[in-house]
């Protein structure tokens, strides 16, 4: 839901797009002569802001001339004049449909002027759903219409809806060249300057300029009273941001004097005006003369249908109640405000979104647009060269094309000669690696043969030591020699030549293997080292047992150890972890 500050705003300056009586003509194409004279009245009554005397009957007249005639264009006039008429009470949802029915029906080959009031309509529409490039790409169709028929006051209102759109999304600055538009336009139509002034102060950032400016639109509102009940609503939120609460009561009283003129029941004004006013009330300290506004309006909150305007009722009643003391009544309005403030929260982020693809979708179009204007722009200045030198082109062209022809050849040749230069690379790429490959393989058998070979002298200086001690229990073998012939195996298990002679072959063939396991865990000693090495070279459990003289159970104990160092988790496979090192 758009907050209805904006949604107030956008009505203002959409729906009383002549609400102060200007030099303006009735710009459409005659059709039927009953059909213009009533269409003619709504029209002025409409520039004028004399809407309280348009009658309901005329709509249903414009229905019924137009089903009478069966005039398709006259339908779609009669569906344009419903939606702008009746734009303060309908909904988006109910005008839009209506809007593009009207628009679809419209002959705009000969009718583009409806068309451009239909576009407009729909734009302002749009916007208030937060559909913002549909509002953009609608107004500037609008406004290519209104260029033509040089509608200056339409031109003006069109440029406000673009002002409006980007300050919706963000992007303020864009709105500046509009702005400056809106007021070439309304010069040039005779028309009084407030709604430019209201917008300047709206994009300021200098609070006392802003004030200023809101100042300026009030006196020259005349009786654009929509447009300057907003500047004074505006100017008092600045006057008590800026610390004046008795100016802004002043002001307050000249806005509630001017509604009471032009629309007495008008309740979303009257609504907006009393909270803005019990605002005033409760900075200056009055808190029973707030409390009291406020209650006023929770008697109107079925048609308080605006989450904002209902979220600064909440959020006044909570800190008026905190203020008098009555913790009940502004705890309950405090849960109130909550509710409300996370139900808009979300809305706003929903709005996020688009008005984020609102800004770069235009601004793509406008880069679009903009390289279109400056290729038409060269097109129109070259039209008198292109025609003189004609021949000169062409003959440029003609030598051109086989130089382009010739470097293709040659590109072509290039190509050719490149393709079966990198198919040769390929190949020899692919022989070496399956060479290296083959190379590795080779010397992974060689270790794997050399380490089985050292299993199987480990496990023979076993078998022997087992012997000697079998003679030596059966009293055959001396036991002094059984000891010496065990020292030596002992020794010949224990030896670290072998371990070394084998590193360093390892390292010939697997030359990072040891500093990206330390890189891995610094904490593997040489062991680790070791038992990575053989795992590396596929032997098995038993044989690595063999290898280093020690239980299968001791070589499953350090395979835990091991994978518990380099950090792997129960799924993780270690002889895999390994290989791939």
């Amino acid at each position: 839901m758009i907050q209805k500050k904006t949604i107030c705003l956008l009505l203002i300056v959409f729906v009383f797009a002549l609400s102060v009586k200007a030099d303006y003509a009735y710009h459409f194409k005659p059709i039927h002569k009953e059909f213009d004279q009533i269409a003619m009245r709504l029209n002025k009554a409409d520039f004028n802001n004399e809407r309280q005397d348009i009658n309901p009957l005329w709509l249903d007249q414009l229905d019924s001339i137009a089903r009478g005639e069966k005039n398709q264009q006259l339908k779609a006039r009669a569906m344009y004049w419903r939606v702008r008429s009746t734009q303060m009470s309908a909904q988006p949802s109910q005008c839009i449909p209506m809007l593009q029915n009207a628009l679809k029906i419209t002959d705009t080959k000969n009718y583009e002027y409806d068309a451009a009031c239909i576009h407009y309509q729909l734009a302002g529409n749009f916007d208030r759903i937060g559909q913002y490039f549909k509002c953009y790409t609608e107004a500037k169709e609008a406004i290519a219409i209104f260029e033509k028929y040089e509608d200056y006051y339409f031109l003006g209102n069109s440029y406000l809806l673009l002002v409006q759109l980007f300050h919706e999304i963000g992007n303020s600055e864009e709105s500046q060249p509009y702005l400056q538009l809106a007021r070439e336009n309304y010069e040039k139509a005779h028309f009084p300057l407030n709604r430019i002034y209201f917008f300047e102060a709206l994009i300021r950032e200098n609070k006392d300029e802003a004030v200023a400016l809101y100042k300026k639109a009030i006196r020259e509102g005349n009786n654009d009273w929509g447009m300057t009940l907003q500047a004074y609503i505006n100017l008092n939120e600045m006057l008590l941001k800026t610390g004046h609460p008795n100016e802004a009561e002043a002001q307050s009283r000249q806005a509630f004097e001017l509604l009471q003129k032009y629309s007495p029941g008008n309740v979303m004004f009257h609504s907006m005006l009393a909270v803005n006013h019990a605002t005033i009330r409760y900075e200056q300290g009055r808190y029973e003369e707030a409390l009291s506004e406020l209650n006023d309006l929770l008697q109107h909150t079925d048609q308080l249908r605006d989450e904002y305007l209902m979220l600064n009722i909440y959020r006044l009643l909570w800190q008026t109640h905190e203020k008098l003391g009555h913790r009940d009544e502004a705890y309950r309005y405090l849960v109130l405000y909550n509710k409300k403030y996370q139900s808009q929260e979300e809305e706003i982020r929903k709005q996020e979104v688009p008005k984020a693809q609102a800004r770069e979708s235009i601004a793509r179009q406008a880069d679009h647009i903009r390289l279109l204007e400056q290729e038409a722009e060269l097109s129109k200045r070259l039209v008198w060269v292109i025609g003189l030198v004609a021949l000169t082109i062409l003959l440029a062209i003609a030598a051109l094309f086989v130089y382009l022809y010739q470097r293709y050849r040659m590109h072509k040749m290039e190509n050719r000669e490149l393709q079966k230069s990198l198919e040769q690379e390929a190949i020899i790429y692919s022989m070496n690696l399956k060479n290296y490959e083959d190379d590795i393989q080779k010397k992974d058998r060689e270790i794997s043969s050399s380490t089985l070979l050292l299993t199987n002298k480990n496990e023979v200086l076993k078998q022997l030591s087992e012997i000697t001690r079998r003679f030596s229990d059966d009293g055959k073998v001396p036991r002094e020699f059984v000891r010496e012939v065990n020292a030596v195996i002992g020794d010949s298990l224990k030896n670290d030549d072998e371990w070394s002679r084998f590193r360093l072959h390892f390292d010939s063939v697997h030359p990072d293997f040891f500093s990206k396991l330390k890189e891995a865990s610094p904490e593997l000693t040489e062991n680790d080292l070791r038992l990575c090495a053989y795992i590396r070279i596929g032997m098995r459990a038993k044989q690595i047992a063999e290898m280093l003289s020690i239980s299968s159970d001791s070589v499953n104990s350090n395979r835990y150890r091991l994978r518990k160092k380099l950090g792997l988790s129960r799924g993780d496979s270690l002889d895999d972890f390994v290989r791939r090192i």
